[in-house]
């Protein structure tokens, strides 16, 4: 369960806003720039700047987000000055992420988030002519506010990206309890009751291919490898034959990479491979995977691959239905469900779950309605459920029982979980934020924030 924590007065833009750039503002159409009008430089960091109509545009996506603004005095100069740092602070991690040449963004996810953007306006706007109309009233073309959404879309998943790789650092931040509770005091009005939850435990089994089904994906892989191997470009085979829905649109582009971030047999592989090589199908258990290294440096590798998922025979299926329902018979018969587990379930799924009532439905099909019609004690399933790339899965589910609404306290461990992660991201965020700033070139020009 994920628990939202409202922004702390004077968090970092990238914690507290949980935003980057709207890819429009919620109050209309972003308007183009009108040749010749001068505005005010309210910030300058680095080789970028801040104008005050820029800060004008996210106090008032704040305002359209439903924050209370004060009136003209110091309340509001206070505000100006805070979101003027979070946007310092935004700008200072967008400049390290473009200046960092291993973060790789999809193309194709940008076009997605585009794409998506485009038809979200012509729906609000009732069609696309309408919508065009609406550019044309505001000086853009279609295609000039494709260009500025794909900008913003690529600053935000940049931004990410950078965030998320320094975050590998996380857990060597302490936390102290002392810090979760003055932190848990100072947010448990705004936290409201934990959700009613259902309790349930599963053992999920998951069918076994057969030797023959494992040889005719490494007879694939291996078509495709000669393909390769014969000239053909290992982007374009990556998009024709990959199964790897992340990567196949990039062409099979994984970006670079160290030890530790892969399944062992890949890295293995790709480590070992010379620069430009093509490599003999490696299995993992995604399945098989024709690896190209295009580049390397010192512990890191920059490479692509093509996925050829095994995917188990109708044989398989029927095998794993049937142990799943030895496993239920004998479960309800008494036996250790920890031996059943052992047995025949699958390590990498959880055995014990509660869930919000209200998010049943994002279980799925057949879960949430098979849950919910179950009294604590008894067994449900198999229900044949399918993870990413279609593979299929059994659960064998009990339900152990049901908690009502109730207030959260300092003591449940899944808040205190998600507040000492909050604590470490605020904290190792500000040493990101002053190691940057201690290098760039920051001024704040508060005298500019006068009525223009």
């Amino acid at each position: 369960m994920r628990i939202t924590f409202p922004r702390r007065q004077g968090m970092s833009g990238a914690l507290g806003m949980l935003c980057l750039l709207s890819l429009a503002p919620p109050s209309g159409l972003p308007a183009q720039e009108k040749g010749g009008l001068v505005d005010r430089i309210v910030a300058v960091v680095g080789d970028s700047v801040v104008t005050y109509t820029q800060l004008q545009e996210r106090l008032l996506q704040l305002r359209a987000q439903g924050m209370d603004l004060p009136p003209p005095g110091e309340g509001l100069t206070r505000m100006q000055r805070e979101v003027l740092e979070q946007m310092v602070e935004e700008l200072l991690i967008l400049q390290a992420a473009a200046k960092d040449t291993t973060l790789v963004v999809n193309e194709a996810e940008l076009d997605e988030v585009v794409n998506q953007e485009i038809q979200e306006r012509t729906r609000a706007y009732g069609s696309m002519q309408a919508f065009q109309q609406a550019l044309a009233q505001q000086g853009w073309t279609l295609t000039g506010y494709r260009d500025y959404l794909k900008v913003q879309a690529r600053a935000q998943r940049l931004y990410s990206l950078y965030l998320s790789r320094r975050f590998q650092d996380m857990a060597r931040i302490p936390v102290e309890s002392a810090e979760i509770e003055a932190f848990f005091q100072a947010q448990k009005d705004f936290l409201g009751e934990r959700p009613p939850t259902v309790i349930f435990r599963q053992i999920v089994v998951v069918p076994t291919p057969s030797d023959s089904a494992l040889e005719a994906a490494r007879a694939e892989a291996e078509k495709v490898r000669q393909l390769a191997l014969a000239g053909e470009d290992f982007a374009e085979l990556a998009r024709r034959f990959s199964q790897d829905e992340g990567t196949k649109n990039s062409g099979g582009e994984l970006g670079w990479f160290r030890r530790g971030e892969m399944v062992e047999a890949f890295e293995n592989a790709a480590f070992e491979l010379p620069t430009g090589a093509v490599s003999e199908p490696v299995r993992t258990p995604y399945g098989y995977h024709i690896i190209k290294v295009e580049r390397r440096r010192a512990g890191e590798v920059r490479a692509r691959h093509i996925l050829i998922p095994v995917t188990p025979t109708r044989a398989d299926e029927e095998a794993a239905r049937a142990r799943a329902l030895e496993v239920r018979r004998r479960w309800e018969a008494g036996e250790s469900f920890q031996a059943l587990a052992d047995a025949f379930g699958d390590p990498s799924a959880p055995d014990s779950l509660e869930v919000p009532m209200d998010r049943l439905g994002e279980l799925p099909p057949g879960f949430g309605e098979a849950l919910r019609s179950t009294n604590p004690g008894q067994f449900v399933g198999p229900l044949e459920y399918q993870v990413r790339g279609g593979e299929k899965r059994l659960a064998v589910v009990q339900v152990v029982g049901f908690q009502p609404g109730r207030p959260w306290t300092a003591d449940d461990p899944e808040l205190r979980a998600q507040i000492r992660q909050r604590l470490q991201q605020e904290k190792l965020l500000e040493r990101v934020v002053e190691e940057l700033r201690a290098k760039t070139f920051v001024q704040i020009r508060m005298e500019a924030l006068g009525a223009p």
